[in-house]
């Protein structure tokens, strides 16, 4: 269950998939936070700006800086 639109680059996103291990945080606030929430969630998160300017996006980019 989400609380808004899942973001479009949710199904190849090692964040949203659960494959980063050093996030620091929960995966499930990482999701309702980023993910979840719509474009208010996704415009604040790292790899989506980066995704949707184009810009190399590495494996390891989280959706906010550690």
């Amino acid at each position: 269950m989400h609380l808004g639109k899942l973001c479009k680059y949710a199904g190849e996103c090692p964040v949203y998939q659960d494959k980063i291990k050093d996030l620091g945080k929960p995966i499930f606030l990482v999701r309702n936070v980023f993910c979840n929430r719509g474009i208010k969630g996704w415009s604040n998160c790292k790899r989506f700006n980066a995704l949707e300017a184009g810009e190399p996006v590495n494996e390891n980019t989280t959706p906010y800086k550690i």
